[in-house]
């Protein structure tokens, strides 16, 4: 080795000898989210209620939610634009009470008439065992023909079929339990597994036959749902 590299050699060592390592970088958790409650006044039609503000969506609760109230029914304004109205079915065996009720009767982007929900009132139940709104999968049944759709979600990727085997098999072919997530806004995804079963519920009614959907744009299921 010439003499000028051991030199520089030397001096290297010299310097990381003298250079103080730098501690890791410390990665702070996100805070958790503190609900913003309002009350608010009965006005007109409209009964008093308290409205609960969380990220990506508010949820007026009548007459509150638990542990001050169990609700009669809830809205769900999501920033979408998009509106649900649910009431549970309480005293039914999937809805002792709010926070594990499983089953209830849902309305996607009401009309209003004198502060009553007017649309399709669809009965949907949680069949992952989840409470309703924190659920991946569900039985959605239309009022008027009594035709369930059953409908799943995985990674971004919704599913509707005629029973629940056909959704499970689908879900499963995603490939991507293993992925982690973010959580998305409460009740999103009931809001799309609506509107996934309404683009079923018609293409079924069209051409009278088994049918089975697909969705990878949770924010507008209906237009972006290929069904065959």
């Amino acid at each position: 080795m010439k003499k000028p590299d051991l030199v520089l050699f030397a001096s290297l060592g010299f310097v990381l000898a003298c250079t103080q390592a730098q501690p890791p970088l410390k990665i702070e958790a996100p805070p958790l989210v503190t609900p913003i409650v309002n009350h608010e006044q009965a006005l007109g039609c409209e009964a008093a209620h308290d409205t609960i503000f969380l990220p990506g969506v508010s949820i007026d609760a009548y007459p509150s939610l638990p542990p001050k109230a169990e609700p009669n029914h809830i809205v769900l304004h999501l920033s979408d634009g998009t509106t649900i109205w649910e009431k549970p079915h309480y005293g039914s065996q999937d809805c002792t009470d709010y926070l594990t009720c499983r089953y209830a009767t849902v309305v996607r982007n009401p009309t209003w008439k004198q502060c009553s929900p007017q649309g399709i009132f669809y009965e949907v139940a949680a069949v992952d065992g989840k409470p309703l709104l924190g659920a991946s999968s569900w039985q959605i049944t239309e009022p008027t023909t009594k035709v369930s759709a059953y409908v799943g979600f995985a990674c971004g990727q919704g599913f509707a079929g005629p029973n629940l085997t056909a959704v499970s098999n689908q879900t499963a072919e995603s490939g991507c339990f293993s992925q982690a997530s973010a959580s998305p806004p409460t009740g999103m995804n009931v809001a799309a597994a609506m509107a996934l079963s309404a683009a079923y519920f018609s293409y079924r009614a069209a051409y009278q036959r088994t049918v089975h959907c697909v969705t990878d744009e949770l924010s507008d299921t209906t237009r972006g749902a290929r069904c065959y």
